[in-house]
């Protein structure tokens, strides 16, 4: 599949994603890479290929030891296994404070705009085996792409809808919408309806004139 390629306008607007990160996430200083062969680190994708556009994935903050490898070009961010958690684990809000449901949750936070135009089935940048999609929080409407042993490719702007999700209750609304489901799946078959008086005429009478056939001809 072909790769498309990064524009100026993409570049400049990856340029100011990475920049925003480096001053809001400044907690630890970001380690300096030695030049030469890119490679795929143990603790890390950078260096390795952006899975949405191909350019090479840079370390660009670390906030509480999660490090935030992200693509210059597109402005994608890669998190390994249990970084999103991590990063996102205070965003809950108090007791009361979220929304109740669903309805509440959308006035509050607008679905995200669809980008269905750009699906596609992307490669982890640590295994390059493909990875699934996965609508984040159930009813975000923020579909990541994730590799179920490594970690997740965010598109540039998803890590703020996620958190603009979290910080509005969306996990507990989320958590509410599979119970639900699940409780739907687990439910059994409604029984099937009686006959109704008419229908159990209908049957007598029409069992009665075959009696009367079958005795005029054979009895």
């Amino acid at each position: 599949m072909r790769r498309p390629r990064p524009t100026e306008e993409s570049r400049a607007r990856a340029a100011r994603i990475t920049q925003s990160l480096a001053d809001l996430l400044p907690d630890e200083p970001v380690p300096a890479r030695s030049a030469g062969r890119r490679t795929t680190g143990p603790s890390g994708a950078a260096g390795s290929d952006c899975p949405g556009c191909g350019e090479p994935l840079h370390r660009a903050a670390v906030r509480h030891g999660v490090e935030l490898d992200a693509c210059g070009a597109c402005g994608g961010i890669w998190l390994d296994a249990g970084e999103l958690e991590s990063l996102t684990s205070g965003l809950d809000p108090a007791p009361g404070r979220g929304a109740a449901d669903e309805a509440e949750l959308r006035g509050r936070v607008p679905r995200p705009a669809s980008r269905e135009s750009d699906v596609r089935y992307r490669e982890c940048p640590r295994c390059r085996d493909v990875m699934n999609r996965r609508n984040f929080g159930t009813i975000s409407g923020v579909i990541v792409d994730e590799c179920r042993r490594h970690g997740l490719f965010l598109d540039a702007g998803e890590l703020e809808e996620v958190e603009a999700f979290l910080r509005a209750g969306g996990r507990a609304v989320g958590e509410a919408s599979r119970a639900r489901a699940a409780a739907r799946q687990q439910m059994p078959p409604p029984p099937e309806p009686l006959p109704s008086t008419r229908e159990v005429r209908h049957e007598r009478a029409s069992s009665t004139a075959l009696d009367v056939l079958w005795n005029l001809f054979f009895g």
